[in-house]
């Protein structure tokens, strides 16, 4: 008993060492982390805007006797979105001595997914706060820089479930974010009173905005199993691959319960051009079977996103052969493959998300 008793005195203050059984040396530390500031910027060391990535830097002290590795995940929340509370980030890991302080940073967005909750999120504007650091599976909520903002800014955030057949029926085998950043960003011209102005970064030049997409494969939406048409299948669908407490939400703008994403986009192979339902911010966009060039797939996608810009159809004002009225017929489109908007149809659009 002596013995036990001197051997245990022994290691209170020494690092004790023992083999386990499989003959591996094991050592019983008394390493202890404190985190004691966080810092929020994006890549250029500024202040965050709206469709940045986030670096955040944790400031971790070692208050053991011991060097230890410490595991540190952070849980952000929202105070503008609903259901987004102790939102869990990925976890970075670091080594350090006994008393030593150090610096551990993770990048994050603009969209991540929880991967406890199986819920997605994107970083729009507004403020946000550190719930707690798990730090080696203990929270840690007391630490300076809690409280960070995300600017506005021209990017819109847009998630798109979509059926990944659709790249077989328009002959297409690179990603759906690549094809998306293509139809968005493509040459147009916009036509007024007898002028064409060249916009060579596309529809997102034209409008000041930059479209961030955030894809996710979910099968064919007009599948899905809910009531009602194309739309209502969509918001269903998308309210579900996104972990949405319910179905995606209207009316028109970012809304606060779609976890910070400004409009949703189904992209599904059947064959019927597309539908925009402004009074949601939905749009799905599919094919025609009678024409499934890459072209004409790409004109019907930017066509539905100009309707929930707030473009109608410019047939009525007696013109056809621009996006939104028989883009296809126009002979810029015909001989360089080139978008071609009307004036008129682009004074009505702007950008509605915040």
């Amino acid at each position: 008993m002596k013995t036990i008793t001197t051997l245990f005195i022994f290691c209170l203050f020494l690092s004790c060492s023992s083999k386990s059984d499989d003959g591996t040396q094991t050592e019983n530390t008394s390493a202890r982390f404190d985190l004691t500031a966080v810092k929020v910027t994006n890549a250029s060391g500024d202040a965050p805007v709206k469709g940045d990535e986030i670096t955040i830097t944790m400031t971790v002290k070692n208050t053991g006797s011991s060097s230890g590795t410490v595991a540190i995940s952070p849980k952000l929340s929202s105070s503008r979105f609903g259901d987004y509370h102790n939102v869990a980030l990925d976890a970075v890991e670091g080594t350090l001595q006994a008393g030593e302080t150090t610096q551990l940073t993770l990048t994050v967005g603009p969209f991540f997914k929880d991967a406890i909750k199986e819920k997605h999120y994107a970083l729009g504007s507004g403020e946000y706060f550190f719930e707690a650091f798990e730090l080696n599976g203990a929270d840690d909520k007391e630490f300076e820089g809690r409280i960070f903002q995300v600017a506005t800014s021209n990017r819109v955030l847009v998630p798109v479930i979509y059926d990944p057949t659709y790249f077989s029926k328009v002959n297409y085998n690179g990603s759906m974010k690549t094809y998306l950043e293509q139809a968005f960003t493509r040459k147009i011209e916009l036509y007024n009173e007898g002028n064409y102005t060249e916009f060579e970064g596309g529809l997102d030049e034209m409008m000041d905005i930059e479209h961030l997409f955030y894809t996710i494969p979910t099968g064919n939406v007009s599948a899905y199993d809910a009531e009602g048409g194309l739309c209502e299948k969509a918001i269903a669908l998308g309210g579900d691959a996104l972990g949405l407490t319910k179905d995606w939400e209207g009316p028109v703008g970012t809304q606060g319960n779609n976890h910070g994403f400004d409009y949703l986009m189904a992209i599904t192979p059947d064959s019927f051009g597309g539908v925009a339902c402004g009074w949601i911010d939905v749009q799905v966009t599919g094919v025609f079977d009678f024409d499934l060039s890459i072209d004409r797939s790409q004109i019907l996608i930017i066509h539905e996103t100009s309707h929930l810009l707030g473009s109608p159809h410019c047939d009525q004002y007696d013109v056809e052969g621009y996006v939104m009225c028989g883009g296809e017929k126009h002979r810029k489109y015909i001989d360089h493959g080139i978008f071609v908007y009307y004036q008129r149809s682009r004074d009505m659009m702007s950008n509605k998300f915040n």
